[in-house]
């Protein structure tokens, strides 16, 4: 039963979203015709329409996700979703599931478009690639490659926390808004809890990044923990603070956990 919500959820959100990505791919098509053809107005139209495509991916897909999930549950759908035979727990799985793909897959997408942008952007010129990267290394005070490495896998796995985290919040304040306190609100409370949950968080992760002594450090050899000295006292190194990362992982695990607790018993469907 959780394969077929997981496919329902692909195919219910599936139509507000692809529209942005084909729009994307028509788009670097007329750039590489552009490209092909030596048509230098429509090459510069079409890269700026491209990069705020990618920008608008982003906005269409958060936006999107949330609809889907308010609407399911707690519109006209909720009734249907909630009699089906399966636990709350799997349907916020499926749902959170299925969203976080879509965004990450909205963020890879941006994150493609601006390198290929620049790449496109480079070529035109005759830009040294290579050379302007190992610039902007030095520039940044990176030390080896094997840092560079594990910086890059450290950057990809805050993307990952930070769509959990913020998935966690959005589905956590929707649901509180829908118990029978908030409810006589209005939906409109859903965005006062999510800026307050959103608020306290940001405050606490700043917090422990920052002050406290567990740290990992850019060097030669690699990323390196460290328990001498916070982040603060070491500024003039490339260091990140772990314990607002693992703050942050801990929060997003009890968000969900609240969200499904809530609606197994707390859920009042209009």
């Amino acid at each position: 039963m959780l394969g077929k919500l997981f496919k329902n959820e692909f195919k219910s959100s599936a139509h507000s979203i692809l529209n942005i990505y084909l729009a994307a791919v028509i788009t670097i098509g007329v750039m590489l015709l552009s490209y092909v053809v030596k048509i230098k107005w429509i090459s510069t139209l079409s890269t700026i329409a491209l990069l705020l495509i990618g920008g608008l991916a982003i906005i269409i897909t958060v936006v999107a996700v949330i609809s889907n999930f308010y609407k399911s549950l707690y519109g006209a759908q909720g009734y249907l979703s909630f009699t089906l035979p399966v636990k709350s727990g799997h349907l916020l799985l499926s749902k959170a599931a299925v969203s976080f793909a879509w965004i990450l897959l909205s963020y890879i997408i941006f994150l493609g478009i601006i390198i290929g942008v620049y790449f496109y952007s480079a070529a035109m010129v005759g830009q040294n690639t290579i050379e302007t990267v190992k610039t902007l290394v030095v520039m940044f005070g990176l030390q080896g490659e094997q840092s560079i490495k594990e910086l890059l896998v450290l950057a990809g796995v805050m993307v990952f926390v930070q769509i959990a985290v913020f998935i966690a919040e959005v589905y956590f304040s929707i649901t509180l808004a829908n118990t029978r306190v908030f409810q006589k609100i209005g939906m409109v409370s859903a965005i006062f809890i999510f800026f307050a949950v959103f608020i306290v968080m940001q405050i606490l992760v700043f917090l422990l990044t920052s002050y406290v002594p567990v740290t990992l450090v850019a060097t030669a050899e690699g990323l390196q923990f460290s328990f001498e000295g916070n982040m603060l006292d070491r500024a003039g190194e490339i260091t990140m603070g772990v314990a607002g990362f693992v703050f942050e992982v801990l929060a997003a695990a009890g968000l969900f956990a609240a969200t499904a607790r809530l609606m197994k018993t707390k859920i009042n469907v209009k």
